[in-house]
């Protein structure tokens, strides 16, 4: 394997190493698809994907886009929060991630939009920690009906190379395609209403060490979620720089400390969670597979079972919290939603 092509992603080197019997002209559609994501200072890589000769090139294509991916996302796990997005950016280096699952249009718009903005990916968008956003400018991946998807240089669509400036987030926006909207409409979105939808479109998010502390700490530095909601692509360039200035009312929040095998009343036992926030009267966890939201009495009888309560401790919580009820038996109504949190894995049975 002595042709090789190595690649900047997500701040990874990743190597292609061509077999010796892939064909020349493969060689070459490979190396063009991907070069505005080449590196041409010499290094040594991060990563290896092996090039192997195959019958149907476009196939290929196809699939070594998506082992160049894994690979980048599996070197900066842990490192990383990285999204399934869209990011694109301005001339001082301000990134939009527009971040959705597949079908919400996310190549078409970084596609349009990279033709005003610099073209960060259409596909993942990665940020440390601090901010800084990490380029991937792979070749876009362009749907076609009873074919292999198309991967098609960024440069071939005209889009506007990104440069050396620094990349930051600013702005981490959930993509809504709606065919009934006539004019796109920009809206703030709440951290408590949008991390069920933006957790799922993450890779490697149990890797970090505080996972929905660094979410939380970088949704607040850029002014909070916002939802995007469109029917026509082309009316959107106009909404970035507004995207991109956004700041969102401030929400309030904090780590919560969750309680590993903490046992409730010798019924009920806690589900191991790795990072727990605090917003208001709302609470959020993260058991590194999904992520739950706690709201109405949850979030105090989950601070009573941290704090060691027996079952009529926490019962006494509630009632503290929100006196007793109008109708019904507060003891029942906490076992009840004891029996709600157990079916939805919070809880378990001892």
């Amino acid at each position: 394997m002595t042709n090789v092509f190595d690649i900047a992603a997500l701040g990874s080197r990743v190597r292609l190493a061509f077999d010796d019997d892939v064909p020349t002209a493969t060689v070459e559609a490979v190396r063009s698809a991907w070069i505005d994501a080449a590196l041409r200072t010499p290094g040594a890589p991060d990563a290896l994907v092996p090039v192997t000769a195959e019958r149907e090139p476009d196939a290929m294509a196809e699939r070594l886009t998506v082992e160049v991916t894994l690979a980048a996302l599996r070197q900066r796990r842990g490192e990383l929060l990285m999204f399934h997005a869209a990011g694109i950016a301005d001339a001082r280096g301000r990134v939009a991630a527009f971040v959705g699952p597949s079908g919400r249009g996310k190549t078409t718009l970084a596609r349009t939009l990279g033709q005003h903005f610099g073209y960060v990916s259409d596909e993942t968008v990665g940020a440390e920690p601090g901010g800084r956003v990490l380029p991937y400018r792979k070749p876009l991946s362009v749907v076609r009906r009873g074919a292999p998807k198309q991967q098609v240089a960024p440069r071939a669509f005209g889009l506007v190379d990104a440069g050396d400036v620094r990349l930051r987030l600013e702005a981490l926006t959930i993509l809504d395609r709606d065919a009934t909207v006539e004019t796109p409409i920009v809206e703030s979105v709440d951290f408590c209403d949008a991390v069920a939808e933006i957790v799922p479109q993450m890779s490697y998010l149990a890797d970090l060490s505080v996972p929905l502390q660094t979410l939380a700490s970088t949704v607040d530095r850029i002014g909070g979620f916002t939802r995007l909601r469109y029917s026509d692509v082309g009316a959107v360039a106009p909404l970035v720089p507004g995207l991109l200035d956004h700041r969102g009312a401030g929400e309030t929040w904090h780590a919560v400390p969750a309680p590993q095998g903490t046992v409730l009343g010798g019924k009920y036992t806690a589900a191991p969670v790795l990072d727990a926030v605090r917003f208001g009267d709302r609470a959020v966890l993260f058991t590194g597979r999904r992520v739950q939201v706690l709201d109405g009495i949850a979030p105090v009888m989950w601070d009573a079972l941290r704090a060691g309560h027996d079952l009529d401790g926490v019962v006494s919580a509630v009632t503290d919290e929100f006196g007793e009820p109008p109708h019904g038996d507060a003891r029942v109504i906490v076992e009840s939603t004891m029996d709600q949190l157990t079916g939805e894995g919070i809880l378990t049975g001892a």
